[in-house]
């Protein structure tokens, strides 16, 4: 029983390692993978440890070789303009057709109302700033990190809340509406003609001019983040 089930595992091991693709990066990366599509300029793949996790998208420009689960051997030749592919096939075994899904021509990134699509699928934020990133374009990834930056001075706007509400508790405190008539007549004598305490009215003021100031700069931050994710989508497609 033992021996079977050594047997059984060795098996498995061996189809396992048979069905992985190896993607060689000319940084000296390996990567045990599985290869979903081939574009002129990209290739689309899974980790083979994670094949339910997201899809990774490298720049051919970037690989040495990738070496196929069923013998093929590709090898990435880089000219002063373009990517070659040199592929090797090993005679022992039939060449396993990696082209056989139809190739994207258009590989920019295309505006979709106020998200963006590549390849025809809808892009994420986050999935737009990968594949901004990979280009190592120093123009494009400073765009890209002043467009995060925007993003998190976004959030700025949400302090309105509790300076609105901080607003209105200094305003209902200028009124005397916490204090009995008495002891507001003794402890705050400075008062205008309308019986409100000035110097609450004037933390009541303040307050709500922050609460107001907040949500502009939000709205300013989000132009400029969408100004700065434009521009970066903008150079990309000029470039690549």
């Amino acid at each position: 029983m033992k021996k079977i089930f050594l047997f059984l595992v060795t098996v498995l091991s061996f189809c396992t390692a048979k069905s992985q693709d190896t993607i060689f990066k000319k940084s000296g990366d390996i990567v045990i993978a599985k290869v979903l599509e081939i574009s002129p300029t990209e290739v689309k793949y899974k980790r083979f440890d994670f094949l339910d996790g997201p899809i990774y998208i490298e720049i051919k420009s970037n690989l040495d070789k990738i070496n196929y689960s069923n013998g093929v051997k590709e090898i990435f030749t880089s000219t002063s303009n373009a990517t070659t592919n040199q592929v090797i096939i090993n005679n022992n075994e039939p060449p396993r057709d990696y082209y056989n899904r139809p190739v994207i021509a258009n590989n920019k990134i295309e505006k979709w109302g106020i998200q963006y699509k590549y390849h025809n699928e809808r892009l994420t934020e986050r999935d737009l700033y990968e594949i901004l990133n990979q280009t190592k374009d120093k123009k494009i990834i400073t765009l890209v990190a002043q467009a995060k930056d925007a993003k998190a001075l976004q959030f700025i706007g949400f302090l309105g809340i509790p300076l609105g509400i901080v607003s209105g508790i200094f305003f209902l405190k200028s009124t005397g509406m916490f204090y009995s008539s008495t002891s507001y007549n003794s402890s705050y004598p400075n008062r205008n003609r309308y019986g409100l305490n000035n110097t609450d009215l004037a933390y009541s003021g303040l307050f709500l001019a922050g609460a107001i100031t907040c949500p502009i700069i939000s709205g300013v931050q989000k132009s400029k983040r969408n100004t700065y994710n434009h521009d970066a989508v903008k150079l990309y497609n000029e470039k690549y």
